[in-house]
């Protein structure tokens, strides 16, 4: 009885531990502007066509498929309401919006207002913002239900250093960092997601061919960002946030590229 017991309670602990290890799935979704060179309804259905389940949308891409004006916000009720059809149609979430911004309380509502009638997740933000600014966007992040995430064009305020102290007393608020935009600029991507461990709600997934100035975006697992050692180290961090994939650079072969993305991602998670 008592190897009967042992016996069983080490298989429930092995199914326990696989089981566990299959649902660190997080959702890939794509940042539209890898597609820029479309309209917003045509990069949608090159997405799904490349596996992509979720997308992220930025303000300004031409909507397309009959629909006259962009992505910007605030959009018209008639605009939102065809481009929710549109989705609910294709089966792609939009899951995260930006990189975006507002003026004044006035207007950060508009854009939240905006994010929640779209079903929108996660609205991503420049860093850098003045601890005014933070606070109310931490104050309408908490009210609406909606994360903000602070992404990091803009250098060194971008830097995994400064974007810790921008968080710091901000809980809603997370980093959506792009490790190729860290990478260009010298930071080792790796170095830097283990300096904000915890704290990201989503991440630009970008693997370069070099670390620093110069650096050329290629297929995820092709270049020197590390993007094996950075899913492993989110996934002892627990993230269970969204992976984006950005591929900024426009090429003759630019759906291929982005569907060795997908293929090299998928490759990792089942392993």
């Amino acid at each position: 009885m008592m190897k009967r017991a042992m016996l069983a309670a080490g298989i429930v602990l092995m199914s326990a531990t696989c089981f566990a290890a299959e649902q660190w799935k997080p959702r890939l979704a794509l940042q539209l502007y890898s597609f820029r060179d479309r309209s917003f309804t045509d990069a949608v259905k090159t997405a799904k066509k490349l596996g992509f389940k979720y997308v992220e949308s930025y303000p300004g891409q031409k909507l397309g498929g009959g629909l006259a004006g962009t992505t910007a916000f605030p959009m018209s009720a008639d605009n939102r309401a065809k481009v929710k059809a549109f989705l609910a149609e294709e089966g792609v979430k939009l899951v995260s919006y930006g990189v975006t911004g507002a003026n004044d309380e006035k207007s950060w509502r508009q854009l939240f207002d905006f994010a929640k009638d779209m079903g929108i997740e996660i609205i991503q933000i420049e860093a850098g913002k003045d601890v005014k600014t933070l606070d109310l966007v931490n104050k309408l992040a908490q009210e609406y239900g909606i994360k903000v995430a602070m992404h990091n064009h803009t250098q060194p305020g971008g830097f995994p250093d400064d974007v810790a102290k921008q968080l710091n007393g901000h809980p809603f608020i997370g980093s959506g960092a792009d490790i190729g935009h860290w990478a260009a600029a010298g930071v080792v991507p790796l170095d830097g997601v283990k300096k904000l461990e915890g704290r990201f709600f989503t991440m630009h997934i970008v693997d370069m061919n070099k670390i620093g100035h110069g650096g050329k975006i290629v297929p995820f697992g092709q270049g020197a960002n590390q993007l094996g050692k950075i899913l492993d180290e989110l996934k002892r961090q627990n993230f269970d946030g969204t992976i984006t994939c950005e591929y900024e650079r426009l090429s003759p072969t630019l759906e291929k590229e982005i569907g060795e993305c997908v293929e090299w991602y998928n490759t990792y998670l089942n392993k």
